[in-house]
């Protein structure tokens, strides 16, 4: 079974406060029909490339293809309040190995939609420094932002991004895995030249199920 992750783009959806609105706009011309799009590189589920933080960091589609698929976990840091930093200690108990995606549920998906959605948890600098020194590759997290929104920080994202670790925000459904069980995700941006993120389709399935073709 494939776990759709993805959240849909929608005219008017929650962005990060600044951030384009998304605007999908029908072009009929009989019997064609086409779309125009407005959004930003980081609207809905999307992956932030080291160029988000850094100018001279690499681009979406200078970063290859077999960095975003590969084998994680989901780690469980649900509990924790609104605008609060998640620690080291939500780590402890998961057999972590270089090279791993990790995704972390904090439980926030729940208030998509909602201002709530805006105060979630965020990932400490001291997390984000764990993340990267035991070799993650990239890092999921099922809120708007790894850092934290109502207090404009970035110590998650200049860390990780700084140790080329990939980051991807706004997962959903993260109910349906196990968290701690393994499962293989793949996270697959647009090839935008020069951009500094895209929307992605973000997906996981059991390791068990079948092994990825790029691995």
């Amino acid at each position: 079974m494939i776990y759709d992750l993805t959240r849909p783009l929608h005219t008017n959806m929650p962005v990060y406060p600044g951030d384009p609105a998304v605007q999908i706009n029908a072009l009929i011309d009989p019997p064609w029909q086409i779309s125009a799009l407005r959004l930003g590189s980081h609207s809905g589920t999307h992956l932030d490339a080291p160029r988000h933080r850094f100018a001279d960091g690499v681009s979406v589609e200078a970063i290859p293809v077999e960095r975003f698929i590969g084998p994680g976990l989901v780690i469980d840091a649900r509990g924790y309040p609104a605008n609060a930093a998640i620690d080291p200690a939500v780590l402890d108990g998961y057999n972590l190995q270089p090279g791993m995606i990790v995704v972390i549920r904090t439980g926030w998906e729940e208030y998509w939609s909602r201002d709530e959605y805006f105060r979630h948890p965020y990932l400490s600098a001291t997390l984000a420094q764990a993340l990267a020194q035991r070799g993650v590759t990239l890092v999921g997290i099922d809120a708007l932002s790894v850092d934290s929104t109502v207090d404009g920080g970035d110590a998650a994202h200049v860390t990780l991004l700084s140790q080329q670790v990939l980051i991807v925000e706004n997962l959903c459904n993260l109910a349906a895995l196990v968290c701690g069980e393994r499962y293989t995700f793949a996270f697959l941006p647009l090839p935008l030249v020069a951009a500094d993120g895209s929307p992605v389709r973000a997906l996981a399935w059991s390791a068990t199920d079948f092994v990825s073709p790029l691995r």
